[in-house]
This record gives structure tokens, C-alpha cells and sequence, in this order.
């Protein structure tokens, strides 16, 4: 990532921000984010907290979410991930150790709206790469 990208946002360690927000590039979250994040990509890291929703293409997560997560492309799931509400994502991978609680719905790849299925519906723990 570049020093100063245009268009994105950092939140830094010990930095806490409320309010919704629209990113036309990528947010990097290793603060705490009270409200919603609608941007093209995004990493939280590990000390990074969303409580809100974040609405994005490619999302990358290492840190928790606590209202759950709208992924119109890409999710990865980190192993320190904690995630919690509803989780809509079109491809998702995830590595041992974490944590899902909520539900999962896949979004059909050809449209924006997703299954009426959850693929998964309570907590879990994920002992394996899927």
C-alpha cells in the first residue's frame, strides 16, 4: 500500500472514528470504527475493530466485526478473525482458528442478491481452510 493512496482511509491503533463512511479506494482499520464502511477494499487488521457494517468488494479480516459484513467480490478471513451478524459474500476462504457467529448467505455471482439458503447458521469454529 502506498504511504498516502488518494481516496483511501487509515484508522491507526488508539484512533476510535463514528459516522459512516464512503471510501472510493481502500480503508485499512487498525483503530476502532463505530458506524458503516462502504468502500471498494478493505483490511481490518488484527488491533482493528468495526463495530458497524462494512459494505466492500474485497475484504480482508483480521481483526472483529460485529454487525456483520455486504462482500460483493472476495472475503478473507484471517485466523485471529472474530465476525459476528450477517455475512454476504460472493467467494470466501478462511483459515483455521476463526471465528464465525451469525449466518452466511452466498450472493449469486450474477446478480447482487444472494441465497435464499444460509450455507451456514450458527457459531463456528473453523478447524480447517474451506
Amino acid at each position: 500500500m502506498d504511504n498516502n493512496p488518494k481516496g483511501s482511509l487509515f484508522v491507526g491503533e488508539g484512533v476510535v472514528v463514528k459516522g459512516t463512511f464512503e471510501v472510493p479506494e481502500m480503508a485499512v482499520v487498525a483503530g476502532l470504527v463505530e458506524g458503516e464502511l462502504n468502500t471498494k477494499e478493505v483490511l481490518v487488521d488484527a488491533t482493528g475493530i468495526v463495530n458497524g457494517r462494512i459494505n466492500a468488494e474485497v475484504v480482508e479480516i483480521r481483526g472483529e466485526v460485529t454487525q456483520g459484513l455486504h462482500v460483493t467480490n472476495h472475503l478473507n478471513i484471517k485466523s485471529s478473525a472474530k465476525i459476528t451478524g450477517l455475512t454476504q459474500y460472493a467467494e470466501m476462504s478462511v483459515e483455521k482458528g476463526a471465528k464465525l457467529s451469525g449466518e452466511l448467505r452466498v450472493i449469486e455471482s450474477s446478480h447482487s442478491s444472494y441465497s435464499s439458503t444460509p450455507s451456514y447458521g450458527s457459531s463456528s469454529d473453523y478447524s480447517n481452510n474451506e
